[in-house]
């Protein structure tokens, strides 16, 4: 079915059949309706590339993810189909698979630099608007993305070089959760941190400005390295309760390792929070489905998504050059896991 085959069954214009399939107030509710009833009857779609690209736009942007398996991107992209579906865009993922191909090895994403080269010209040559490059760690990315004549933003990742991005506040986030812990009385302080990376790095830095803040000194022995996994973290946060001296507080740098943090304490007979106090980082669904639940910061994830994909159509509708980078708060997510001393 083609739009002059509707035209001559409604027994109008090809082009008023055009108004109507494009919303325009030039028809009678008369004629509209008859033309929308024969559109649905007829199952007819219009010709969305050719349409779009007789307007110089395609209203495609697509959203290049490191990997889609990673907890947060799922929520990003809903953030990102948000406001693509307000303004009647439509998005195209590709999906890189990088999670199992370099792990936390970043520095290894140079030898699929192959594979993100196709994906970025399999987008350009499906005609996007933009694109939108979401990471599966918040780190620098420069030097990833070459030589590409599309407006790009960077969400949950960021490059030194041109580019606008979309982060969260990794850094205030840390400080805030210790804040909390100070604020209810507590002295004696552990760090379960990840493995070195940016996050990691600022989180520390976030967590030993608000101890530093309040006269307290966090010593060697009470920063446990629990790499952001669970087996890990277990064994190690075991040794250091086994001391007759542990610290009462733990700020583990993500929900797994608190979990791990007060997992290791029950089996040596401790209670959270009455014996120690445990918080998270990121709301992950573990810390729904345990008791008690754990205090934990919350990343404003679908709202990085969204105001990503804000910029994206300002460059797109406005042709703004500029680089615009955005760092939004987090939010702390009370559990029952942190005591008043």
């Amino acid at each position: 079915m083609t739009l002059k085959e509707i035209a001559e069954l409604a027994g109008v214009s090809t082009a008023t059949v055009s108004y109507v399939l494009n919303g325009s107030a030039r028809v009678s509710e008369e004629t509209k309706q008859k033309i929308e009833k024969i559109v649905q009857e007829t199952g007819y779609r219009s010709n969305l590339l050719a349409k779009s690209l007789r307007k110089s736009r395609t209203s495609l942007v697509g959203v290049l993810v490191e990997d889609v398996t990673v907890w947060h991107v799922a929520h990003i992209i809903d953030g990102i189909n948000a406001l693509a579906e307000e303004k009647g865009y439509h998005t195209i993922l590709s999906n890189l698979r990088l999670l199992s191909k370099i792990g936390s090895r970043f520095e290894d994403i140079t030898k699929y630099q192959g594979d993100i080269d196709r994906a970025v010209d399999v987008l350009t040559r499906m005609q996007v608007d933009g694109i939108l490059y979401v990471g599966m760690h918040d780190r620098e990315i420069d030097e990833v993305l070459h030589d590409i004549d599309k407006p790009i933003v960077y969400c949950y990742s960021y490059t030194l070089n041109e580019g606008s991005s979309v982060r969260y506040s990794n850094e205030k986030a840390a400080y805030q959760i210790t804040e909390r812990f100070l604020e209810k009385g507590h002295r004696e302080f552990a760090v379960v941190r990840g493995l070195d990376s940016e996050p990691a790095t600022l989180r520390m830095r976030g967590i030993t400005r608000a101890l530093k803040e309040a006269d307290i000194m966090l010593s060697e022995e009470n920063i446990i390295c629990g790499d952001w996994e669970y087996d890990v973290t277990l064994e190690a946060a075991r040794k250091v309760l086994e001391r007759p001296d542990h610290p009462k507080a733990f700020i583990a740098m993500n929900d797994m390792m608190a979990v791990a943090v007060r997992n290791a304490a029950r089996e040596l007979g401790l209670r959270v929070p009455e014996d120690i106090s445990v918080s998270g980082f990121d709301n992950a669904d573990i810390v729904r489905y345990v008791q008690p639940k754990i205090t934990t910061v919350a990343q404003p994830l679908h709202d990085m998504g969204y105001r990503a994909m804000e910029i994206l159509l300002d460059k797109i509708e406005n042709g703004d050059d500029g680089d615009v980078s955005i760092t939004l708060p987090c939010k702390i997510i009370e559990g029952a896991s942190i005591a008043r001393v």
